[in-house]
């Protein structure tokens, strides 16, 4: 595939994402705006234990199965249906080892019995979420992410509609997590059917297959444990810690920034395969320059997110998720901070990944793990929602540093910040605009729409689409 029509169609791919997101964006605040409302702090508390206590469940038992299928069936003469089915097969034997465990060791944790009984519900849920990842990697290879893209939203509607429902008939906390199972199966189900035009998707053990996938996933998956101590554990803590209001309101900042995440983790996913398959053929020249737009782009992305979130992030949390929820604008600024680093470890992580360097890097998210671990036990039991906060920047920055430098090296060629200076600029008339308008009486809604307006009115003015093209 000639580099133009490649550049095209990461172009277009990106471009129906975007639009796909947006919309699957839009029903994932519905979902939070119903939620919260419905729930109130302590409730959407006990909302977050679920999630928390699963999602260390679901982290672990994603074993870099994700990472290492695009990038195993995006080589070159790579047997795509039988390294997808292998996969497929150990993916499914151990998330029903994993989420099966889940609703057992939930019983030995001081959890209300409310809270033990959503995790015993809702774990298969995140069963499915694990089986539906590890078939994007087909979408991924063929540059056609369009169709997890439909997917996710057809689950997004499942949900909104049954937590709606929920909402309507007052009824209590297992029915909005069982609005999550209703949604997390349907995305399953609709990326099945789409994946199978182009794998014949069944259940396959190839041991050779196997062996090279665990020896492949195995740096991985040890530095997703990691991962997993130094970003999640500081809403664990906080749930064993803190009461139920206080971690429902940590949790709906927390939701905001896995949104806002989602955007960096959707481009990764389209340029590993071509960063991959780039690097495979000894093109590094090519990996740097991806490395430079990426970064560019991801700058463009988070600067003025961050920036406009110090100005409005109580006015923010109250229109997501209700008045109730004002105070967690405070905790949500510190996090953008930490949104912001975790977008650049996103791209240098994934970058790792395309370079084969797995192994070369797990002293990094050791170290980081062990510093942050630290850090939340005793920064959490003190300071409640802000040391989690703090203690996630800190982790997040670490790992952004140390990625970096490790990836900078290994292809021979440091990012420039020419289209940073730029971003920065535009940001700084944006704020000024923000910051005015939200001291006269004009909603939040228009003040962040005339500041995006003002925003991409200064890149056009100085024509950054130039350098990113």
């Amino acid at each position: 595939m000639s580099t133009l029509s490649t550049t095209s169609l990461v172009a277009k791919n990106t471009a129906i994402q975007i639009i796909g997101k947006v919309v699957s964006t839009a029903l994932g605040i519905a979902t939070i705006a119903i939620v919260t409302r419905a729930l109130l702090p302590e409730g959407f508390g006990q909302y977050t234990k679920v999630i928390t206590f699963l999602t260390f469940f679901g982290i672990v038992a994603d074993l870099g199965l994700t990472l290492i299928t695009a990038q195993m069936i995006s080589e070159r003469g790579a047997d795509e249906p039988r390294i997808v089915r292998n996969i497929f097969t150990f993916r499914t034997l151990t998330a029903l080892v994993l989420f099966g465990l889940a609703p057992v060791v939930v019983w030995f944790t001081p959890y209300d019995a409310i809270v033990k009984l959503g995790i015993t519900l809702t774990a298969c849920s995140f069963f499915f979420v694990s089986l539906q990842q590890t078939l994007v990697g087909i979408f991924q290879k063929h540059l056609v992410m369009h169709y997890p893209v439909i997917a996710e939203n057809i689950g997004r509607v499942a949900l909104v509609g049954v937590t709606a429902f929920a909402a309507w008939r007052g009824e209590n906390l297992l029915w909005y997590l069982g609005a999550v199972v209703v949604g997390n199966f349907a995305n399953f189900l609709a990326t099945l059917w789409f994946a199978r035009r182009y794998v014949a998707i069944s259940f396959a053990w190839d041991r050779a297959i196997i062996r090279d996938m665990c020896h492949r996933a195995m740096p991985i998956a040890i530095s997703i444990v990691f991962n997993l101590i130094y970003l999640k554990a500081d809403m664990l803590i906080l749930t064993f810690v803190r009461g139920d209001a206080e971690v429902g309101l940590y949790g709906a900042a927390y939701r905001v920034i896995d949104i806002l995440m989602m955007v960096p983790v959707m481009l990764m996913g389209v340029i590993l395969p071509i960063a991959t398959r780039s690097w495979s053929e000894g093109d590094g020249a090519r990996v740097g320059r991806v490395l430079q737009k990426t970064f560019d782009a991801f700058v463009l992305y988070a600067l003025p997110i961050i920036c406009g979130g110090f100005i409005v992030g109580e006015r923010v949390m109250t229109l997501v998720a209700g008045d109730n929820f004002a105070p967690a604008g405070a905790p949500l600024k510190i996090l953008l901070l930490a949104f912001g680093a975790a977008t650049v470890s996103t791209l240098f992580g994934h970058t790792i990944v395309a370079l084969q360097k797995q192994r070369s890097v797990i002293w990094v998210y050791g170290v980081d793990a062990v510093l942050s671990l630290a850090a939340y036990l005793v920064v959490v039991p003190m300071f409640g929602m802000f040391g989690a906060a703090w203690a996630t920047f800190g982790s997040e920055l670490f790992a952004a540093i140390v990625l970096g430098v490790i990836v900078i090296r290994v292809i021979g060629r440091r990012l420039t910040f020419a289209t940073s200076a730029r971003v920065i600029v535009a940001t700084a008339i944006m704020c000024v605009v923000v910051a005015l308008l939200v001291r006269t009486e004009l909603s939040i809604v228009f003040a962040i729409a005339i500041g995006g307006a003002t925003y991409l009115g200064a890149h056009a003015l100085m024509r950054t689409h130039r350098q990113l093209l």
